[in-house]
């Protein structure tokens, strides 16, 4: 996620469709926070829950990144994966 903009209200995202979510939320999850300390009383229990709600989201697309690593060891998919990417030697 690049930090750096002209506009702090703007922000530009890379990386694959996971990693833009994951920083999506994370940005969501700490506007919440800073949005509890000006709220009223009510607001503010709204707002710690989308904190707590956002942060098991993103708990949750960590455990499945991590659970199709460990199918795809299992698979053998990685494997054939990594050594696709080193050249054959030659005999």
């Amino acid at each position: 996620m690049q930090t750096q903009n002209p506009d702090p209200d703007t922000l530009t995202l890379s990386g694959d469709y996971e990693s833009r979510i994951a920083d999506l939320l994370r940005i969501a999850q700490r506007y919440a926070q800073i949005a509890q300390a000006g709220a009223d009383r009510h607001m503010q229990d709204a707002l710690a829950d989308l904190e707590n709600s956002l942060s098991d989201h993103l708990a949750a697309l960590a455990n499945a990144a991590e659970d199709d690593k460990a199918d795809a060891e299992a698979s053998g998919e990685a494997e054939r994966e990594r050594r696709s990417w080193h050249p054959l030697r030659a005999a």
